[in-house]
């Protein structure tokens, strides 16, 4: 149903918006997420990145909850995913 309503945003204004699908699994770890978010990525200036022309990005995380915990009892993907929103 997520997916569907992406679809329609993005079939409806192409040239405002796009979407990527994260599914996390058990051995989703944040090396594996840094490398999904960035990927539709690109250099705007200096330091910053950001989707190409004038779009906005959408990300659609599934099962968040799945990472396995580390050593520390933490989930470093959720970690660095919430270190991303805060940013």
């Amino acid at each position: 149903m997520a997916k569907g309503c992406l679809r329609t945003i993005v079939k409806e204004m192409p040239d405002s918006f796009n979407y990527q699908l994260i599914n996390f699994s058990y051995y989703t770890d944040s090396t594996y997420l840094q490398v999904q978010l960035e990927q539709f990525l690109k250099k705007i200036a200096g330091k910053q990145f950001g989707p190409p022309g004038k779009q906005k990005l959408i990300y659609f995380i599934d099962d968040l909850n799945m990472p396995q915990l580390d050593p520390y009892d933490t989930q470093s993907a959720i970690a660095l995913l919430r270190q991303h929103a805060d940013y």
